[in-house]
């Protein structure tokens, strides 16, 4: 039988604990504040031949404790990870002296792993605190003092995180082991009584599905487009060598290039990279005259991470560290910081914070090239007409974004003429047509004051997959907080909107709800409008989730919506 765990997650504020949660459990570093996860994530796995299902539940800051309290039953949790930051030492001194001790004396029972967080912090030679951050040994020191387990995790790396997990569900799945056993543990400890039992924990039968978000493709697009040849507007002359690029990549993800359009002029940094700056105002082509002690080789690299936010090609070989330590000084001629600290990681051996670090990379670069480009008249080469107002954007975006309107920009239509094109959308409106916009050029959408029904028609028609799961788990949630009977017209009116459209996570979404209250909703009006199919699915699960004692009425979300966890 698989075993099913509770995984709570304790710590201060600012420690890392939701992107610890995050990097787990979404396999994605959350690079701006987020808030405390509301709802728990379901996680399975096979640790030493055994599966595992575990769900982990984030808490509110333990600052907003006054103390911890007993009065739930510590059989509902099987694990505490208790987190600090390794260089916030205020924080981990309040936590090892109050909080640990009376955790340890409100929850005999349930075991807790202390979990040191952001330990990549260390290793960075810029942070000049490095003296006060906690060290390994200090961290263990207080673990074998309160008798719980140590480990070290950085999100932003992934190193450590899933070792630490493993380590927790081992140490719970052993202490309810313990737990279990009817005899005393000594003369002073009574023998578990029948109200301690694991009878909480057994997972629900009517677990929610998960939303999958597709994940980002954007630094592969432009790869793409940097070697597809299309719609280029940049020539770089290098030593009697050309290499062709688009303006609207190196203004957004360059500061120097954006002010060097913008002026037209060729700054004085010393020494200059730029020897000639030629722009063609007619065609919208350019031409610049690259100085001759930067090598073809290197200047082509220094461009593919603009475009991608990594240098991939690179290796720790002696030519890979040569060309690394070329790379470092361009990077200083063009006054890009992130170059230089992918390089200087590759040279120390720090490699694994590249990918993390060129994620961050493209996502500056897509918001630029939203916040430069985006609906923006004199950039623009095409317009689309929606009810009368007319919205701009750049074919060669929409084409790097889009297959669809690749293939409508390049093929034999007439919306692949150079000179402005006029296109026609009917049957949507402005707003949600902007909000696809802003996904194609910055890959987020806005979903606020939108109707998200008509840009998932739009990710559909469009086909981007990305758009299309965020536009779904954006409807499911919206969902979830309408009372049961408003929620039920909702869903009914959602599932029969959306079957003509690729839309599977919505679609188990909405039978998953339905079976979950089948015996009130058979008498619904739009229940007899449901095909065939997804009534003998939604009867089906209903008949499941009854046969393991739940209720028709069961919500699993109400346990959620407690402040924190253990308070």
């Amino acid at each position: 039988m698989e075993n099913c765990l509770k995984v709570v997650v304790l710590g201060g504020d600012s420690v890392g604990k939701t992107s610890l949660i995050l990097v787990k459990t979404k396999h994605k570093y959350p690079y701006r504040r987020v808030p405390r996860l509301a709802d728990p994530t379901i996680v399975r796995t096979r640790i030493d031949g055994k599966s595992y299902t575990f769900s982990v539940w984030d808490t509110e800051k333990i600052e907003r404790c006054e103390q911890l309290h007993s009065t739930i039953p510590s059989h509902t949790t099987d694990v505490f990870m208790l987190c600090f930051a390794v260089d916030n030492r205020q924080s981990f001194n309040t936590l090892t002296h109050k909080w640990l001790p009376q955790l340890k004396a409100s929850f005999p029972f349930v075991p807790t792993v202390l979990v040191a967080c952001k330990i990549d912090l260390r290793y960075y030679p810029s942070v000049s605190t490095t003296a006060n951050h906690v060290t390994f040994e200090e961290g263990n020191a207080v673990a074998e003092q309160h008798g719980c387990l140590y480990c070290e995790t950085s999100a932003l790396s992934t190193e450590g995180v899933t070792e630490c997990f493993k380590l927790a569900v081992r140490y719970a799945d052993l202490n309810l082991d313990k737990r279990e056993n009817s005899a005393p543990i000594c003369p002073c400890v009574p023998s578990r009584s029948r109200s301690y039992m694991h009878i909480q924990m057994v997972k629900p039968a009517d677990i929610p599905p998960e939303f999958e978000i597709e994940s980002s493709t954007f630094s592969e697009n432009w790869l793409d487009a940097f070697k597809d040849g299309s719609h280029f507007d940049v020539t770089f002359l290098l030593q009697e060598q050309q290499l062709m690029a688009h303006q609207v990549v190196l203004c957004s993800a360059s500061g120097f290039f954006c002010r060097l359009f913008q002026t037209e002029k060729v700054f004085t940094s010393i020494p200059s990279p730029v020897v000639s700056f030629t722009g063609d105002r007619e065609s919208r082509h350019t031409t610049i005259q690259i100085d001759s002690s930067i090598s073809p080789e290197v200047f082509k690299i220094f461009i593919e991470f603009l475009y991608t936010g990594s240098v991939s090609q690179l290796n720790k070989e002696q030519q890979g560290r040569e060309i690394a330590m070329d790379l470092i000084n361009v990077a200083r001629m063009f006054e890009l910081t992130d170059l230089k600290s992918v390089c200087e990681n590759i040279l120390n051996e720090r490699d694994f914070l590249n990918p993390s670090l060129g994620s961050a990379v493209c996502d500056k670069t897509g918001q630029r090239m939203r916040d430069l480009f985006f609906n923006c008249v004199d950039t623009a080469d095409v317009v689309f007409i929606l009810k009368g107002k007319r919205l701009y954007a750049n074919k060669v975006i929409l084409s790097t974004r889009c297959e669809v309107m690749r293939r409508m920009f390049s093929g034999n239509f007439k919306e692949s003429k150079p000179d402005l094109t006029e296109i026609e959308i009917p049957n949507f409106t402005p707003e949600s047509f902007l909000s696809f916009l802003e996904y194609m050029y910055s890959d987020h959408a806005n979903f606020e004051n939108v109707d998200v029904f008509e840009v998932l028609k739009l990710a559909d028609m469009y086909c981007q997959k990305r758009l299309l799961s965020m536009c779904e788990y954006c409807i499911a949630r919206k969902a979830q907080g309408w009372t049961l009977k408003k929620r039920a017209d909702l869903v009914f009116q959602i599932l029969l909107g959306i079957q003509p459209f690729n839309t599977a996570n919505l679609v188990n979404w909405c039978l998953f709800e339905l079976s979950r209250n089948v015996d009130k909703l058979k008498n619904h009006k739009d229940y007899c409008k449901l095909t065939e199919e997804n009534r003998r699915i939604v009867e089906a699960r209903g008949s499941l989730h009854g046969h393991r004692g739940q209720s028709s009425t069961f919500d699993p979300n109400a346990a959620y919506r407690r402040t924190c966890v253990i308070i």
